[in-house]
């Protein structure tokens, strides 16, 4: 009963977070684009069936890429194992602000049953989630490059804001860089976490942050041996995948009526992946869209066309992971069924979700 309790909370949770996403979008979208959700339905609507089609096998394209950055991230996973975290994590870390935390937690539980340990899971999380804090840094880099060249900036003080954006941009993924290879940064930062521990708990501090410290440079050990091995896998995936989002996101605008240049596509996708981040509502739902269509907008793209393409966009990236990585759920737990049913062993549980 109490079970139950839990996951009806839990699901509760998840219908608020959704209406909230829908209601933020649903109001913002209008009021900063200046187009009538009508408008955009309709242009959507009129989009040739064929054209659906092959921006739906792009998208999937684009998860298949990605799920060799995460075979490189935990040695030993397959190619359906690692679509399976994908697509389940994304469904559960759609539905709700700070979603990530319990798509982890459901990831985990799978790994745990596949019989990887939960240091290697710790380790295919920092490196996966590593590779794609440095892909975000990088991609508005390669944005601001691009309109550079192109003349999208045309005043001096745009251009000397792109050139200090982009230095800070560089400096970040150096720092990046740095920590994960240089042993003398990561004893800092140990030493760093130490002393934060200490200060915070007086009493039981200095134990709990050495096995902190300890634990922290365990788990770089492990990564780096990770990256060592793979980080050309994982470097090709996250910018195999990053292609295959600026081409979605370019077919889709152009689907839609909206001629986009490329680096007008890869500003709009670089606002777009940081946005998506935001953690008030869930996958940045309103702000996202309203961010990636004002972007370019401003970058000269007419706005209903704009409008309509970037919400066909965030359908396939955002809308339709729910439903297709909670079905691939379903399947998942009716085999783990079954083979527990064949050999007579019950299976452990691998939904033990925080409320």
């Amino acid at each position: 009963m109490a079970r139950r309790g839990t996951r009806l909370r839990t699901a509760g949770k998840a219908l608020v977070a959704l209406a909230l996403g829908a209601g933020v979008l649903w109001w913002l979208l209008p009021r900063t684009s200046g187009v009538s959700w009508s408008a955009a339905a309709h242009l959507i609507g009129g989009i040739a069936p064929h054209r659906l089609a092959g921006l739906t096998a792009l998208w999937a394209c684009g998860l298949l890429v990605h799920s060799f950055v995460l075979t490189g991230a935990l040695p030993g996973l397959s190619r359906r194992r690692a679509l399976t975290l994908s697509l389940t994590g994304s469904a559960v870390s759609n539905v709700a602000p700070m979603g990530g935390a319990l798509g982890v937690a459901l990831n985990c539980s799978m790994a745990r049953t596949w019989r990887f340990r939960d240091r290697s899971f710790a380790a295919y999380l920092v490196v996966t989630n590593a590779w794609d804090v440095l892909a975000k840094l990088a991609l508005p880099l390669v944005a601001l490059v691009g309109l550079l060249a192109a003349g999208g900036l045309p005043t001096r003080g745009l251009r000397a804001g792109a050139l200090a954006a982009s230095l800070l941009l560089l400096v970040l993924v150096a720092a990046g860089v740095t920590a994960l290879r240089s042993d003398r940064v990561a004893t800092a930062v140990a030493r760093f976490v130490t002393a934060a521990v200490r200060r915070a708990m007086p009493r039981s501090g200095a134990e709990r942050g050495d096995r902190l410290a300890a634990a922290l440079l365990q788990t770089r050990l492990r990564i780096r041996g990770v990256v060592s091995r793979t980080w050309p896998q994982l470097t090709l995936g996250m910018a195999g995948y990053l292609t295959l989002l600026a081409a979605l996101l370019w077919s889709c605008l152009h689907a839609a009526g909206a001629p986009v240049p490329v680096y007008a596509v890869l500003a709009g996708l670089a606002v777009e992946r940081l946005l998506s981040l935001t953690p008030v509502t869930p996958g940045g739902t309103g702000l996202a869209e309203a961010g990636t269509a004002g972007t370019l907008v401003a970058l000269g793209a007419s706005p209903l066309p704009v409008v309509a393409g970037v919400l066909l966009y965030r359908a396939f990236t955002f809308v339709l992971e729910i439903p297709v990585g909670g079905l691939w759920l379903g399947l998942w737990l009716l085999v783990r069924a079954r083979a527990a049913g064949t050999t007579g062993t019950p299976p452990r549980s691998a939904l033990r979700l925080p409320a």
